[in-house]
């Protein structure tokens, strides 16, 4: 498992990778991490992503470290040489393993069109799980895809990576009421405290009234869970567009696209295994 995500961002991508971490049924080996700008702010400068996944380990006490990359901060139409994160992914899937390796990504899709441009064969030994991308079929404005449309649209359009997709309507149907968040985390011992203090402090261009999005964690139930009790289909792939849009695309392969997640599952396992480290 590789996880990958901007991680310097909203924090339920620093919640997401949490479970990922306690989950029995992954074995996580790298983690990416990607920088987006926002509306009129600037760039995180340095490694911010990077430094917060470093003392989420610390304070989750890891003790097999998984590879972490620096941040990204090119867009994936600017990039000469792979990503930092594009060469943690090309070494893992280098690397003999029995297990299959998926490739879980939150945010825009820079790292995995960085690697797959490097290596194409890399589209024969893994897949990637994405959350982004519009409804089907029409697609629309998303915020992972638009923040590196060139990135996806390689992804999409001229690899042949398999993919597992939860739209933005699905991964909306992820949600937490802020008390349900604060006692959730805050009665789950030291590292659940630190955690929600991540929620009470968050970057300025987050807005938060009554809920928390937690849109990142999807890929966890995907690939570590079960996906039994929710709901998905083949579908063609479809060509991204220059507006983030889905037309027929001439070499299509099977899609798979998530219609419905078992939220009550992802997050009591979450709670559930919080708990379960705590108490240890």
């Amino acid at each position: 498992m590789i996880v990958d995500n901007d991680f310097a961002g909203d924090p339920d991508g620093l919640l997401a990778l949490a479970h990922h971490l306690l989950a029995d049924g992954a074995v996580v080996r790298g983690i990416t991490s990607t920088a987006i700008p926002r509306a009129g702010e600037p760039m995180p400068e340095g490694d911010t992503a990077r430094d917060a996944v470093i003392e989420l380990l610390d304070r989750l006490g890891v003790a097999e470290r998984p590879v972490v990359s620096a941040d990204t901060t090119a867009r994936f139409a600017d990039l000469v040489e792979p990503t930092d994160g594009a060469c943690v992914l090309l070494e893992e899937a280098a690397r003999y393993d029995d297990l299959p390796l998926f490739v879980c990504a939150g945010g825009p899709l820079t790292n995995v069109a960085s690697a797959l441009r490097a290596d194409p064969t890399l589209a024969e030994r893994m897949t990637v799980v994405w959350i982004g991308g519009g409804s089907h079929p029409e697609g629309a404005w998303e915020y992972n895809l638009m923040h590196d449309l060139p990135a996806a649209q390689y992804v999409f359009n001229h690899t042949r990576v398999p993919i597992m997709q939860v739209p933005q309507a699905v991964y909306r149907q992820c949600a937490m009421s802020t008390a349900e968040l604060e006692h959730g985390l805050r009665s789950t011992g030291e590292f659940g405290r630190w955690l929600y203090s991540r929620f009470t402090s968050p970057p300025s261009f987050v807005r938060i009234a009554g809920h928390w999005p937690m849109g990142d964690s999807p890929p966890v139930l995907i690939t570590a869970l079960t996906t039994e009790s929710s709901t998905s289909r083949k579908i063609p792939s479809p060509w991204i567009d220059d507006e983030g849009g889905y037309a027929t695309n001439p070499a299509a392969r099977d899609l798979v696209v998530f219609d419905t997640i078992d939220v009550r599952l992802l997050f009591a396992d979450f709670f559930a295994r919080l708990h379960l480290a705590a108490a240890v």
